[in-house]
């Protein structure tokens, strides 16, 4: 099984594009928003044999509020539907 690294959202733009990055490994992705739109940019490779998740859980806490992403049920089966994994264990 491959070893999960939880990726952290770092900034977005008024397109819709969102950069996150994996702390453990140097891993840097654009994608963009909302499905069926959805894009990924892989910026920075790291470490391609880990499973890169999306997650508010790593995001720090002083900064949760800023970060809050909210995914809609048409939204999560789409990423469900393309192999993307999506825990929102913040909520």
């Amino acid at each position: 099984m491959a070893e999960r690294h939880d990726m952290v959202r770092v900034a977005r733009a008024e397109s819709g594009e969102e950069e996150w990055s994996c702390p453990r490994c140097g891993r840097r992705m654009l994608l963009r928003w909302p499905p069926p739109r959805f894009e990924v940019t892989i910026l920075a490779e790291g470490d391609s044999s880990a499973s890169h998740i999306g997650t508010k859980a790593s995001v720090p806490p002083e900064q949760a509020s800023s970060w809050d992403i909210t995914m809609s049920h048409d939204e999560l089966v789409w990423l469900h539907d393309h192999g993307i994994e999506w825990n929102d264990r913040a909520s």
